[in-house]
């Protein structure tokens, strides 16, 4: 083992300092690849810190490709080139603490990604994924998304997967096959945020749904479906986005009888469905493969910067879906793609899945405990929580003054689709600070100004 204490500097946080002494002694030569650094507490108690920031410091070094740690036999430095070194996460995101994204925890190790680049490396035909794409992916990575459907039930032949650069590209090409101009979409009232922009930027009419304590209001989907006021109803019915509410299995089956007395088409938005490992309600793919289009990636359960979507559509429907595809040029980049199907081949998205649930659960009980007296929704295995404002704070203005505090949230006008949605409120991420740690100081941030004067940063003249 390496006897190493590292000289810090004065001006960040302790566990950057660790990080960024490291990255310089292995620049230098004081630490050589290979070296074994000194456990956790021993380093602790030379630089009297806690444990705690050791581990985070670690962590950090892990994530810049310093460290390799291997459990039970310690933490060891790897080779790196600094002339070409990326900045880190921690270093990104310092300055604000971003809760506006649903992202999954940085949970993948570097050995994990290194281990899809070698395999990579080692593919004959590896060129050939600088190349362009087919329009709706090759054959493998829709093989890849059938089996990766299949984790929520939906049995589907490859031949019906697309392939998109993420699922807000689905989206964005299945409404451009399903509405012509002026036609129109409905959805809740509350939805994903750029849902509206989507819609308004294809020149389509939003038709805003009533919500219930458990999502979509039956009557009011009645009524519109009646009127003839769309015939595309697009849903988020596990873990809505964002009040965090999944859909009963009985007002499913409700919607897909709607859907069919009127002829409607759904659009399946379900890319939280796997954070919650509980047995779900079947998805409407499964109830209605006749007449839904269903969605899902990968960005939320594994990596963020995984741009890998499936859409399954209806049989015969996919055709149309490729052609959207060819005109917009939204396909999948091929290396990304091998290192999804790598991890996806081998049991290291299973293991990714499974530091991605426990951490968020973790992560959901600090939000839980934060704001334990106040009012909120925040289901099991939701990446958000919902939470409700005192009266004398508009979701605006204290979202704004949130970022005062280098903590970004999203207010809940955001997800208003169309002009009816009042609900007083603003949407809290779990997933993006590099620790549970980092997320409690900036849910302690929110909690304090909710108890502050909105008015305090105004000073009144006659």
């Amino acid at each position: 083992m390496t006897i190493w204490t590292p000289q810090l500097g004065q001006d960040k946080p302790i566990y950057l300092a660790i990080a960024d002494a490291m990255a310089g002694d292995i620049m230098s030569g004081k630490l050589n690849v290979g070296d074994k650094l000194p456990p956790h507490r021993d380093l602790a108690w030379r630089l009297k810190v806690t444990v705690g920031t050791v581990t985070r410091a670690y962590k950090e070094a892990e994530i810049r490709g310093l460290l390799s740690g291997e459990v039970g036999r310690g933490s060891y430095v790897r080779e790196v080139s600094g002339s070409t070194a990326l900045p880190s996460r921690a270093e990104v995101a310092t300055q604000i603490a971003d809760l506006s994204h649903a992202a999954p925890p940085p949970v993948y190790s570097a050995d994990e990604f290194d281990a899809a680049l070698a395999h990579v490396m080692r593919e004959p035909s590896r060129l050939a994924l600088l190349d362009y794409m087919p329009p709706e992916g090759h054959v493998h990575y829709r093989a890849m998304g059938a089996k990766w459907l299949a984790r929520s039930g939906i049995d589907i032949s490859e031949a019906n997967v697309i392939v998109t650069s993420g699922a807000h590209l689905g989206i964005l090409a299945c409404l451009s096959v399903l509405a012509q101009p002026g036609e129109s979409v409905m959805a809740e009232n509350l939805n994903y945020a750029s849902l509206g922009s989507l819609v308004l930027g294809l020149n389509l009419k939003p038709v805003p749904l009533a919500m219930n304590e458990t999502g979509l209001d039956l009557e009011d989907l009645e009524r519109a479906a009646k009127t003839g006021e769309s015939k595309i109803l697009y849903l988020v019915p596990t873990l809505q986005n964002p009040t965090t509410f999944t859909m009963p299995r009985e007002k499913r089956d409700a919607i897909v009888e709607i859907a069919r007395r009127y002829n409607l088409t759904i659009v399946e938005d379900d890319i939280f469905r796997l954070l919650d490992d509980r047995v779900q309600p079947p998805t409407f793919y499964s109830l209605a493969p006749e007449r839904t289009y269903h969605i899902t990636s990968l960005s939320k359960t594994l990596a963020p910067g995984l741009r890998i979507g499936f859409v399954a559509t209806p049989p015969g429907r996919a055709q149309f879906l490729r052609l959207r595809q060819r005109a917009s040029g939204a396909r999948v980049t091929g290396l990304t793609a091998e290192v999804a199907r790598y991890w996806l081949e081998t049991d290291i998205a299973e293991h990714l899945m499974r530091r991605v649930i426990g951490e968020m659960g973790a992560r959901r009980s600090i939000f839980r405990e934060v704001f334990s007296r106040h009012a909120f929704k925040c289901e099991p295995g939701a990446p958000f929580g919902w939470l409700t404002l005192p009266g004398h704070w508009s979701p605006l203005r204290f979202a704004s003054k949130a970022l005062s505090q280098n903590v970004r949230i999203i207010p809940g006008p955001a997800f208003s689709f169309g002009p009816q949605a009042r609900d007083h409120g603003v949407r809290i991420c779990f997933g993006a600070p590099a620790t549970g740690q980092d997320l409690r100081e900036a849910l302690l941030k929110i909690r304090d100004l909710m108890g502050g004067d909105p008015e305090d940063d105004f000073t009144p003249v006659a």
